[in-house]
């Protein structure tokens, strides 16, 4: 066993460090997430509270006397901590792997990158994202390198929907794009590490005009997601091989799939929509 799977998440660490200065009531939760720390990050405040027998007011408490923000805070930081350590959602490449290895690797990495991102996702979260792009009067999606194909992919699908969105990938023009942007437009950033310069000042500066921010980000707090209204995670690791994020790329667009079937379940025009954008396409095609 390495030295990575040998090492203790720090939060869990943290509670069991702290675990003696809490009230009984916080001792007895503490013990559950102790317990339980992949089903707490699937729970709500109300559930993790039914769960571990004490009141939702005990949970927030909690949560601000282990360093946290909130109790979503805890969630995020729990999913990271047991994403990477404990739970391997990759086998490390190696030099001396063949091509079957690595095929290998790299399809368990993705599956395991779905599954994790799935079991840490909020279906309300995904809910509030498709509600604000249906409001939206326009959709700005800003995104640079890795992220161009899924910013690219995203646009394509809410332009069927006859959402009118528009992709800048170039950094000079998200940040005119984000300038223009006002009340009731809506912002859907995408950066893995969350920590992309040019897309956090452009979401940064559209939410100052009044613009509502979606992010997509790898799971943990980020730049980009301490400033956004609606926030959306994937959880993938990516291995010393990889200089951009690969298995995250299929899980942003899973995320997005979800987005768009849930707007496209509900616009009553879709199916009309749909059926004019074929029949002009159709023209492309011998």
């Amino acid at each position: 066993m390495d030295q990575l799977s040998q090492r203790q998440p720090a939060l869990l660490m943290k509670m069991r460090d702290m675990r003696e200065n809490l009230s009984r009531a916080e001792r007895q939760l503490v013990d559950y997430i102790l317990e339980n720390p992949q089903k707490v990050i699937t729970l709500s405040v109300a559930g993790l509270a039914d769960a571990s027998g004490v009141s939702d007011a005990t949970v927030v408490r909690a949560c601000r006397k282990l360093g946290m923000s909130g109790y979503q805070d805890l969630k995020v930081t729990l999913a990271q901590d047991i994403v990477t350590p404990l739970q391997s959602i990759h086998e490390e490449i190696t030099a001396d792997d063949d091509a079957r290895a690595i095929t290998a690797k790299v399809f368990n990495s993705t599956l395991n990158a779905l599954q994790y991102t799935h079991e840490t996702l909020r279906p309300e979260t995904i809910e509030d994202a498709a509600e604000a792009l249906m409001a939206a009067k326009r959709v700005a999606i800003i995104a640079l390198g890795n992220s161009h194909a899924i910013a690219i992919d995203l646009q394509h699908k809410l332009m069927r929907l006859g959402i009118l969105a528009t992709c800048y990938t170039d950094s000079h023009l998200m940040t005119i794009a984000a300038a223009g942007m006002g009340e009731g437009d809506v912002v859907f950033a995408i950066s893995h590490s969350g920590s992309s310069r040019d897309v956090v000042d452009a979401a940064k500066l559209a939410s100052m005009r009044g613009a509502k921010v979606i992010s997509l980000t790898n799971i943990g707090r980020s730049p980009l997601s301490k400033i956004a209204d609606i926030c959306l995670y994937t959880a993938s690791k990516e291995t010393l091989y990889r200089i951009v994020s690969l298995s995250s790329r299929i899980v942003q667009m899973a995320i997005i799939d979800a987005i768009y079937t849930i707007i496209a379940i509900r616009s009553e025009d879709s199916v009309e929509g749909f059926r004019r954008i074929e029949h002009a396409l159709d023209k492309k095609k011998y």
